[in-house]
C-alpha cells in the first residue's frame, strides 16, 4: 500500500496544495546560514538538500546525493566525513516497463545538541516520467511524523541554493484537492493537510496523519456570504478520514443552499493532545463561486 501511495499522492495533491509565498521576506528561511565545513570526495556531481530541526529551525542537517549515494549529517555539525559511510539504496524494485524504486533509510539523526530524529526515510523513484522523485519521512524529536518531497525541487547542484525543508516548525493548514467551494456542491470531498514552509514552494513539509492520534478529528467551521440582509450562516463539519499521507477529510460535505459567491471564513479547530503542534492560523478565507462547466463534468 505504502508504495502505491507514492504514485497517487503526487497524482492527487501537486496541482492542489495550497502554500505561503515562500519567497515572502517574513520567510525565515531566505536568509538562514547554509554552513556546510567539509565534504567527502565524491563520485559523481552531488545534489544538496538542507533540512532544518525544531522551533527555531536551529539545527541544520544537510543530506547530499552522490549518484545513488546519499551522504547525511547525521550529528548536524556541517561536516559530511565524520558520519560514518554513507547511504546505500535498500528495498530495491526494478519493475521492468513500470519503473524501480529504493529506499535510502537511516535509524536516527542524532545532533550534537542531543534531539533525537527518527525513522529517516528518502525514497526515491521512477515509473516512466522524465524526471526521478523524491519523498522524505522523518519522525521529529523521534515522536512527530512529517514528510517532505513528492512536489518541486528536492535538489541543488549548489549548496548556496539548495531547498531548505524545514521539519517541527509552526504549520498552517491548508486546504487539499479544491481552492474554493462551488455552489450547489453536495456530498463532496472536503479535505485539508497542516503544512510548514520552506524554502520555496517545493521544500514544504507536511505533517504526517499519524500524528494525531485517531480521537483527534480536526474540524471545520465555517461563516458562508450570504445575501444583504440575510442572516448569519454557519456550518460545520468534522475531518474524520485519513489517508495519501498527510490527508484529513470527509466525503460528506455540503455547500449550503443560502450562500452565494463571494469569500467563505473557515475557523481550524484542532483539539488539544499530548504532542501539541503549533499553527500559525487557525483561520482560512476560501472564495465560493459559481459552477462552471468544468464543475458540472466533475
Amino acid at each position: 500500500m505504502l508504495r502505491l501511495l507514492l504514485a497517487t499522492a503526487l497524482i492527487f495533491f501537486s496541482a492542489c496544495a495550497l502554500g505561503d509565498d515562500p519567497h515572502s521576506p517574513s520567510n525565515p528561511l531566505n536568509n538562514i546560514g547554509r554552513p556546510l565545513i567539509k565534504e567527502p570526495r565524491y563520485r559523481s556531481t552531488p545534489k544538496y538538500s538542507l533540512i532544518v530541526l525544531g522551533e527555531k529551525a536551529d539545527v541544520k542537517v544537510w543530506m547530499v546525493e552522490d549518484g545513488k549515494t546519499l551522504y547525511v549529517d547525521r550529528n548536524a555539525n556541517g561536516d559530511l566525513t565524520d558520519d560514518g559511510l554513507p547511504i546505500e539504496p535498500s528495498d530495491v524494485r526494478n519493475l521492468s516497463k513500470n519503473g524501480w524504486d529504493f529506499n535510502y533509510v537511516l535509524d536516527a539523526i542524532v545532533p550534537i545538541n542531543g534531539s533525537r530524529h527518527s525513522n529517516f526515510d528518502l525514497r526515491r523513484w521512477n515509473y516512466g516520467e522524465k524526471l526521478d522523485s523524491y519523498g522524505l519521512s522523518l519522525n521529529v524529536d523521534g515522536k512527530l511524523p512529517m514528510y517532505a518531497g513528492w512536489f518541486g525541487t528536492f535538489w541543488s547542484a549548489k549548496p548556496e541554493t539548495a531547498p531548505v525543508m524545514h521539519f517541527g516548525g509552526a504549520f498552517t493548514p491548508r486546504l487539499l484537492r479544491s481552492k474554493e467551494f462551488v455552489l450547489g456542491d453536495e456530498h463532496q470531498r472536503l479535505s485539508l493537510g497542516f503544512m510548514c514552509a520552506g524554502s520555496d514552494a517545493g521544500a514544504e513539509t507536511r505533517l504526517s496523519i499519524d500524528a494525531l492520534p485517531r480521537t483527534v478529528v480536526p474540524k471545520l467551521i465555517i461563516e458562508w456570504p450570504t445575501t444583504v440582509g440575510s442572516r448569519p450562516l454557519q456550518t460545520s463539519c468534522v475531518l474524520s478520514e485519513r489517508c495519501c499521507y498527510w490527508e484529513f477529510y470527509t466525503t460528506n460535505f455540503d455547500v449550503p443552499n443560502k450562500a452565494v459567491a463571494g469569500k467563505a471564513k473557515v475557523l481550524v479547530e484542532l483539539p488539544a493532545f499530548s504532542t501539541p503542534i503549533r499553527l500559525t492560523t487557525t483561520e482560512l478565507e476560501v472564495p465560493v463561486v459559481a459552477p462552471s462547466k468544468s464543475h458540472a463534468d466533475r
